[in-house]
């Protein structure tokens, strides 16, 4: 079963105003008081503590005696409060102006968009608001991607609030290339674009380095010579890889054995590994025992994503939508509200409905979530992505809602807070330290009002967030949001002013 929403390129970055900018150079240092620390690298909780933040790492955790000697540092109230390192989506297909901009499609392609980059600000402050200070986007179009990468330099040099960006070049071939049931469509020549070739699989490879991007992201249309050509190009290159297992089944395809003996560094959604583990049959018990133990041999770590498949069994069950959470409805742009409706959103069509094997999207979830688990008890590390802007999942809420899905299926509140944070900064930047909330780590934290290991559910209330070592209450991430309501009310009204010319 392949139920994959891959959105079009589409996501943000917007010039912070000025008195963002002055407020970031004027106040680098920051005194997080009497403050409950959860560092996350161990089970333990550092009450009362005063917690200095300078030149965007953490410089000092000390008992909260009043001793501190912090000067001019920027004062946070931390009394009642809980600070831990800012949570990751390991896994989104994030929104960008540069996507729509190079998109075809005449309802998008050519809105005014304005020249101070509103639509990205947006997105980036939707991932703030819900404490996400790291996101790694899988692969969009080559406009989207270019604006990711230059808002990524925004955001590292203080320019811009957001995330940390994490941006994936996404490597495929033609589908033509590993038909299981030759379809008399013959097979594109070879390029890096679409290679079918071990030298133009390095050669993408090669070109993503180029280009900076921070990992490769290998999908599962490449043949084996080309699948097992990018993986160790990448690691040549200092890559890690996160993506697809490769197709099963043909004459040029991959099998089991070979996918596990040449693993990726990560697989991107639990659902990968059905087909590897259903050939011809159901599962039993022990099929996904053998499973779990053969991903947990190959050293490979994995990003369950199961809210999505929850989101795609309930678009398929409901015939629409799943609500966002309460509250979260406003930060849903009109251009990704555009493509969660019909027509465009493909999980409310017949024809996704009639696709081969639909009437096991619901069990599919079933199997991810007894696989997760069998995963998780033999500790391979697990990773919270969302596959947000898929319909119903709103950017920066779904990876909470992801951390609910994985302390359903068993993982203690700690286990689940790692797996949204340390598991993936080790993921994707294991050069940058460990990622917890300790003395020398980069700030990028999150400030909340209640005790996330007692209950999972106040991750999602959030205080604030340190992004890069700056700080950003929720009432400022608010008001910054309220202030692009104007331009995204006025971007609805250009979307629905060319539905309708389309319609004449």
């Amino acid at each position: 079963m392949n139920v994959r929403f891959l959105v079009l390129g589409l996501a943000l970055s917007i010039a912070a105003p000025a008195s963002a900018q002055v407020a970031a150079q004027a106040a680098p240092r920051y005194w997080v008081r009497d403050v409950a620390v959860i560092p996350l690298d161990t089970d333990e909780v550092l009450s009362h503590r005063d917690v200095l933040i300078e030149d965007g790492r953490i410089r000092r955790i000390a008992a909260a005696s009043g001793k501190l000697r912090v000067g001019d540092a920027t004062v946070v109230d931390g009394r009642d409060k809980y600070l831990l390192p800012g949570f990751v989506d390991a896994h989104v297909h994030l929104a960008t102006e540069g996507g729509i901009r190079a998109s075809k499609d005449p309802t998008i392609s050519g809105l005014d968009l304005g020249a101070d980059h509103r639509y990205d600000r947006h997105v980036m402050l939707s991932l703030l608001k819900a404490g996400v200070t790291g996101a790694a986007n899988l692969g969009g179009s080559v406009g989207s991607d270019d604006d990711l990468l230059r808002l990524r330099g925004e955001i590292d040099a203080g320019r811009e609030p957001g995330p940390k960006l994490y941006v994936g070049k996404l490597i495929n071939g033609p589908r033509a290339a590993v038909a299981v049931r030759p379809d008399g469509q013959p097979v594109p020549a070879s390029k890096p674009e679409a290679p079918t070739t071990a030298a133009d699989g390095i050669a993408a490879v090669q070109r993503a380095k180029q280009r900076g991007y921070d990992f490769i992201k290998p999908y599962q249309f490449l043949n084996r010579e080309t699948y097992l050509a990018i993986v160790e190009e990448a690691k040549r290159q200092g890559y890690i890889t996160t993506g697809h297992l490769p197709e099963l089944g043909c004459a040029s395809c991959a099998d089991r054995a070979f996918a596990f003996a040449h693993p990726m560094t990560n697989i991107a959604h639990s659902e990968e590994l059905a087909r590897y583990g259903r050939i011809g049959s159901d599962l039993a018990p022990a099929d996904i025992e053998a499973l779990a133990q053969a991903v947990a041999d190959s050293g490979m770590s994995v990003t369950p994503t199961l809210v999505t498949l929850k989101t795609i069994v309930g678009m398929y069950v409901q015939r629409e939508v799943p609500a966002v959470p309460h509250g979260w409805n406003d930060t849903v742009d009109p251009v990704t509200r555009r493509d969660w409706a019909a027509p465009g959103n493909r999980y409310l069509s017949q024809a996704f409905r009639d696709q081969e094997g639909a009437d096991t999207f619901s069990a599919g979830y079933d199997f991810a979530r007894v696989l997760t688990r069998a995963l998780w008890k033999r500790k391979v590390p697990l990773t919270v992505g969302t596959d947000a802007a898929l319909p119903g999942l709103a950017f920066g809420v779904s990876v909470q809602q992801e951390m609910i899905e994985l302390r359903e299926i068993g993982l203690k509140p700690l286990e689940v807070l790692r797996a949204a944070s340390l598991n993936a900064h080790r993921l994707f930047d294991p050069q940058a330290g460990s990622g917890a909330a300790r003395e020398g780590e980069r700030a990028n934290l999150v400030l909340l009002d209640a005790d996330p290991l007692a209950d999972i559910h106040n991750t999602g209330k959030v205080a604030g967030v340190f992004t890069q070592g700056r700080w950003l209450s929720i009432g400022e991430i608010d008001r910054q949001l309220a202030q692009g309501a104007e331009f995204e009310r006025g971007l609805q009204r250009q979307i629905e002013q060319r539905k309708a010319a389309a319609a004449k």
